[in-house]
């Protein structure tokens, strides 16, 4: 205990002797003059209050604060209406007049000190710094109106009268101050975490010491008796303690005024950290984990009490993962500046896809270098990439499909039509109704693949599912000869259908006539003149095997895998240099193994081409899979 004590002494020797010796001058003045006492006594109140003010306007660029800022501003007009309290004490004879004007200028001042306090934290709580200015200058208004009222216009109620002590306004009003000090206190408790401990306990004091000087001035007769005089103590307290939270506090040690918000923002980012599903952690030079957040327990199958001191090799990531975050962990301490990479992690029960972004961390010294590292999860991200890429493809291929499809009938509309017109007086009735009916089905054949289109188109984005139904193999054979005979006889190339069974086939017609249309058209457009394409359709194995066989210019072999591949948009002209968009073919290969079947093609250049395509025999289909 002596030890403390001889410490305290030691650290605090000057503010001791200090106390010590205004309190000899305070008792010496009061026992000689009282005059004089009061004299010191607020002249001392007063230099503290304009030194408030002083300092805090000067540092108010640093205070991130308001209810400090916004008192430090108030205390210099609190100061100047205690010196005209002051100097209208009697026996000053400064301002004559048979009025104690002095009681007046306590009571209000003492109201806007009290209502200062209060409304100190109205400005604490919004986010909006003070304005210095505007604050000044409501306070410039306010006072001037407490100065005209008692010493001009005389409206401020009497406080004191010789001979009869306080007047009954002057003693409520002392309760009405005491009331709205209680409710600063409770203000203040409210918002203690708007504060560092130490400025909350000195604040709480000055409080306390402001309340206990007013009650000391609801108590006595005469203004020089000793309730007065504990009163004018307790105002003195209360002053340098406020002194002591917004000068010494926020002028000498700064830093915990100006930084608490700092602090509390860090201890919320913390926590922020902790809940956020990102993985975040931290590693020092060496690789060793300084700190690593709640998300990795739930992404590493093998939890640690704490992963802080473990060496990045020792915590249980994948190791392709591991090997990753290693090889950019020293690419970043060598080059020092920051990487960022996206990762597919496929490993083990791992199906993820991260963005892994490496900070490198500088401290004062070398050895004090961190690298942060966050890593954000980005797999919902990824799939909905996958999924658009998908869908702009679905786009490219059903503008390809109407470019490439729906042209064929309306050349043939467009020909047959420029041949009646051009030749109408020479053509017999009977030319024109054949040429007629031709361009009718030509058009029926343009409305068909168009209605085909669109429900391919719903399909592709999910909206449509194929129309499972038992199909004639010959019958779909005999409808697409007649489509595309207008095609071919243009040309002069015949269509034959040998060798087809009685089988029937469960399958989505609209696909399978788009199937059959392709590749009859790109055998025509590969044919020459008067040859001839030949259709075939028989059992083989579980399925029907279907056969388009052309006598036209044949495919050089090392085309013919791209003929089938999505990415590839490979097409050569045709005998008569037709164009294509190179995507009949692969459309036709995803309707197949849609259908269940597959699709290839046998080919020497010169000799021609044959397709081949399966699709399942109906007796053949679970029934289960084919209804899925």
């Amino acid at each position: 205990m002596k030890a403390y004590l001889h410490s305290f002494i030691k650290a605090n020797y000057r503010t001791i002797f200090t106390v010590v010796l205004l309190a000899l001058i305070f008792k010496i003045s009061a026992k000689q003059n009282f005059l004089l006492f009061h004299t010191i006594v607020e002249l001392s109140s007063i230099v503290i209050a304009f030194a408030v003010f002083i300092v805090t306007w000067n540092t108010r660029r640093m205070l991130d604060n308001n209810y400090l800022y916004f008192v430090g501003i108030a205390y210099i007009f609190i100061g100047g209406l205690d010196l005209l309290h002051m100097i209208t004490y009697p026996g000053m004879h400064i301002i004559p007049g048979t009025i104690y004007y002095t009681n007046q200028f306590w009571v209000a001042t003492r109201f806007l000190e009290a209502f200062s306090l209060m409304m100190g934290f109205w400005f604490l709580k919004r986010k909006k710094t003070l304005n210095g200015d505007i604050t000044i200058l409501s306070y410039c208004i306010v006072s001037l109106l407490i100065i005209l009222s008692i010493l001009y216009w005389q409206i401020f109620p009497v406080c004191y009268v010789e001979g009869k002590g306080l007047t009954p306004f002057k003693i409520a009003a002392e309760y009405v101050i005491i009331a709205m000090l209680f409710f600063a206190c409770f203000l203040l408790y409210s918002s203690k975490k708007s504060f560092t401990l130490s400025v909350f306990r000195l604040l709480m004091l000055s409080l306390f010491f402001a309340i206990v000087s007013e009650f000391c001035f609801t108590l006595y007769v005469s203004i020089s008796s000793f309730p007065s005089e504990m009163g004018h103590y307790a105002k003195l307290i209360s002053f340098f303690l406020i002194y002591k939270a917004n000068v010494e506090t926020g002028f000498t040690r700064p830093t915990d005024v100006i930084f608490k918000d700092l602090k509390d923002n860090e201890e919320k980012y913390r926590t922020l950290a902790e809940n956020l599903p990102e993985l975040i952690f931290r590693f020092d030079r060496s690789f060793r984990c300084l700190y690593a957040n709640s998300a990795l327990e739930e992404f590493l199958p093998h939890k640690h009490v704490s992963y802080a001191g473990k060496k990045l090799s020792h915590l249980g990531f994948p190791v392709s993962f591991e090997n990753l975050l290693i090889r950019m962990l020293i690419e970043v301490r060598q080059t020092r500046t920051t990487r960022e990479i996206n990762f597919d992690l496929n490993e083990d029960s791992y199906v993820k896809s991260f963005s892994i972004q490496i900070i490198p961390e500088y401290g004062l010294e070398n050895h004090e270098e961190t690298y942060l590292v966050i890593c954000y999860d980005i797999t919902d991200f990824r799939n909905t990439e996958k999924r658009l890429q998908e869908l702009n493809a679905t786009k490219d291929k059903f503008f390809s499909i109407i470019a490439h499809d729906l042209r064929n009938p309306f050349t043939s509309l467009i020909s047959f039509s420029e041949l009646i017109y051009k030749n109408v007086n020479r053509l017999s009735l009977e030319k024109i109704e054949n040429l007629a009916f031709r361009m009718n089905d030509s058009a029926k054949q343009a409305y068909t693949l168009l209605e085909n289109l669109l429900h391919w188109s719903k399909m592709q984005t999910g909206v449509l599912e194929p129309d499972l139904q038992e199909l004639n193999v010959e019958d779909i054979l005999e409808e697409m000869k007649n489509v595309s005979s207008s095609i071919a006889i243009a040309k002069g190339i015949e269509i034959k259908i040998e060798k087809v069974c009685p089988d029937k086939i469960l399958a989505d017609r609209q696909m399978m006539n788009t199937v059959l249309r392709n590749i009859i058209a790109n055998a025509i457009k590969f044919s020459h003149a008067n040859g001839n394409i030949v259709l075939t359709a028989h059992k083989h194995q579980e399925a029907i095997l279907f056969a388009v066989k052309d006598s036209g210019i044949g495919i050089e072999k090392e085309n013919i895998e791209r003929l089938f591949k999505m990415d590839s948009s490979f097409s050569t002209p045709g005998t008569q240099n037709e164009r294509g968009t190179g995507l009949g073919l692969r459309l036709c290969r995803e309707f197949v193994e849609i259908s269940g079947g597959s699709i290839w093609l046998e080919s020497e250049p010169g000799l021609g081409t044959t397709i081949y395509f399966t699709v399942p025999a109906v007796n053949d289909i679970p029934v289960s899979k084919d209804l899925d």
